[in-house]
């Protein structure tokens, strides 16, 4: 027995949103965000020296871990901050190498500074857990 016209409709319609979702399809076009095009584009891992303190860089939201090594220091006084949502995470140590964790860290673009005057070469690596 043949299907109504409607059923056949929303039965068709049922099916390709199922195709739809298990593609990936409907999120948001992947399109481009609009940010500054200096910045780095988001990753999983950023690392930042003084080198290239200059440049921003994006973070999704989320759980990052901070790590530093300054091997020639005697203290560090890092500031990271996001330019549209106001986050901001500082850190200052006497530790030579260490890592904290940061949480809710929301979606932006981002700069570091290492403001002790006395520490003139390190690393940061921003990795997102």
């Amino acid at each position: 027995m043949a299907q109504p016209p409607l059923t056949r409709l929303l039965g068709g319609l049922f099916a390709s949103a199922l195709v739809l979702a298990a593609c990936g399809g409907g999120g948001d076009g992947g399109g481009g965000g609009g940010d500054g095009a200096s910045a780095r584009p988001a990753q999983s891992k950023v690392t930042v020296t003084q080198a290239d303190v200059a440049t921003p860089f994006q973070l999704q939201a989320g759980l990052y871990k901070f790590g530093w090594s300054a091997p020639d220091c005697t203290g560090v006084d890092y500031t990271m901050t996001g330019a549209g949502q106001g986050f901001t995470y500082a850190k200052k140590s006497n530790l030579k190498a260490f890592s904290a964790i940061i949480t809710d860290v929301p979606e932006d673009t981002y700069t570091l500074v290492q403001a002790d005057p006395a520490c003139a070469s390190w690393t940061v690596q921003i990795d997102k857990l």
